[in-house]
């Protein structure tokens, strides 16, 4: 007797406590919200500059090419239904809106859904632009559809609930953040990652991504190598002290506030784009009651007047019972697919998704291989030169740094050569020989923008060249090599 009730004491205290480990704060989910629309606006606002080169069929990817090479039968996107500048605009400006109405938080669950379907859409249409970051980011907003994260800081009818939430979609959000990094921990097999510990002197030796802070710390190789190890074992370590039931509140604060700090250094020392913005953000959800109650007495006054939750499944219809149980069986396979895809990324797990179900993973673009950097760093860095003859000079000019020579040497720095992240990467995929069907588009798309600019200094030719700088050990690289990447001529 007895031993049955301590046994029963002891099931009930760790159900309390698996409960506590995957219980989220809806204010912080309201941050989270919040920031992730930002980032919204700000990846649109990124991309209006390249319209015309990135979602045309004047531009680097016709959609016929798109659709050849590069799509899937469960894609879907508005934006490859017309290759139109201005239908491009149009979708555009609803995007926006949308945004907007789910930063203030207008019927959020609606709005998430749309900003998710439209984000699909767009990163859909170009895939070759695209990097980890958008990836966090589409499948966030996915999970986020099922989290209420429009409950707090929003303009909708406030929830007079307590802040405290569980549901299976915690699970799955907290999966896929800490993901990111673990898995990304366990692709890097390489020795620069371990016995060698040159990772990051690899990384920092990528002209193309190298900022000045990283510049700085570039010439320290000891403090390289120690760095090297701090970054592997963050990604290790940091994401099971949230994940794992039974870990203090404490122990999973200083797991977020390692990964908040591994984001802020790969920001300062790397050009990725809005990748450690997107990866500091989507963490803010996983904040504990104790910091957003820190948080609301120093910044948020205007709290509503809470009590205590109490949903009693037998009140409910049966129609929402069966809604709520099929949303949570969803839930739970879609969870276990993404943990299966990513472990199925190990070279060394036996398992691989059967092509029905990868399919199904295709139609909710839920594909994920957070393989930064591993299992090793590229070594092949470089820069491009885009020789143009111009018939009114009887010679070659750089249409580039529009000057009336062609020079090959190395701009300093090179970081500075790209106008987005979205052109880095890009660029990035150009040079690959896998990709040399899509050469041709861009070099015409770079003819027919100069010509249209510049009448006066017409191009009859273009020669893309790709200086190719290959790094090695002690600050050594190999001979430059000059590689004629496309030529093509005005029609």
């Amino acid at each position: 007797m007895w031993s049955h009730f301590y046994f029963t004491k002891t099931i009930q205290h760790i159900l309390v406590r698996l409960k506590a480990s995957y219980t989220l704060d809806t204010r912080a989910l309201g941050l989270m919200r919040i920031g992730i629309g930002l980032i919204l606006l700000a990846d649109l606002y990124i991309r209006s500059s390249s319209i015309t080169a990135f979602l045309t069929d004047e531009g680097v990817l016709p959609i016929s090419i798109l659709k050849q090479y590069n799509w899937s039968p469960t894609y879907f996107s508005f934006h490859a239904l017309s290759g139109n500048f201005y239908w491009q605009v149009f979708l555009f400006v609803i995007n926006a809106v949308s945004v907007a109405l789910l930063v203030l938080g207008y019927r959020t669950r609606l709005f998430t859904f749309i900003c998710w379907v439209f984000l699909t859409s767009l990163q859909n249409r170009n895939p070759f632009i695209l990097q980890g970051g958008d990836d966090l980011l589409r499948i966030l907003l996915f999970w986020s559809v099922f989290l209420p994260w429009g409950d707090r800081y929003s303009i909708q009818k406030k929830s007079n609930y307590t802040n405290n939430y569980l549901s299976w979609t915690n699970i799955g959000y907290i999966f896929l953040v800490c993901s990111v990094l673990f898995f990304s921990a366990l692709l890097k097999t390489s020795p620069e990652w371990h016995s060698d510990g040159t990772a990051l002197y690899y990384a920092l030796s990528l002209d193309q991504i190298r900022m000045p802070f990283g510049t700085f710390i570039y010439q320290f190789p000891n403090l390289l190598k120690c760095l090297t190890y701090v970054v592997y074992y963050i990604e290790l370590l940091a994401p099971l002290m949230i994940v794992l039931p039974f870990v203090s509140s404490k122990i999973r604060l200083i797991g977020i506030i390692s990964i908040v700090a591994l984001f802020v250094g790969i920001g300062f020392t790397v050009y990725v784009g809005l990748f450690f913005i997107i990866g500091i953000v989507s963490i803010i959800g996983l904040l504990p009651s104790t910091t957003m109650d820190w948080f609301e007495s120093h910044f948020y006054k205007n709290k509503p007047k809470l009590e205590e939750q109490e949903i009693q499944e037998q009140k409910l219809p049966f129609i929402l019972k069966l809604l709520f149980t099929i949303k949570n069986y969803f839930i739970i396979l879609v969870t276990s697919f993404c943990l299966v895809m990513n472990f199925g990324n190990i070279q060394a797990f036996p398992y691989a998704l059967h092509p029905m179900v990868t399919n199904f993973v295709k139609a909710f673009r839920l594909e994920q291989n957070w393989g930064m950097f591993s299992p090793s760093i590229l070594k092949d860095d470089g820069w491009f030169v885009y020789s143009g003859y111009a018939k009114s000079k009887g010679k070659y000019i750089d249409i580039k740094n529009k000057i009336d020579s062609v020079s090959f040497a190395k701009p300093i720095p090179v970081v500075k050569e790209f106008e987005s992240d979205r052109w880095r990467k890009f660029q990035e995929n150009y040079t690959f020989n896998n990709n040399n069907y899509m050469r041709p588009f861009y070099c015409k798309y770079l003819i027919s923008k100069w010509n249209k600019s510049h009448p006066k200094d017409y191009i009859s030719d273009l020669t893309i060249f790709f200086m190719k700088e290959t790094s090695l050990p002690d600050y050594k690289t190999k001979p430059l090599v000059k590689i004629a990447v496309c030529n093509c001529q005005d029609k």
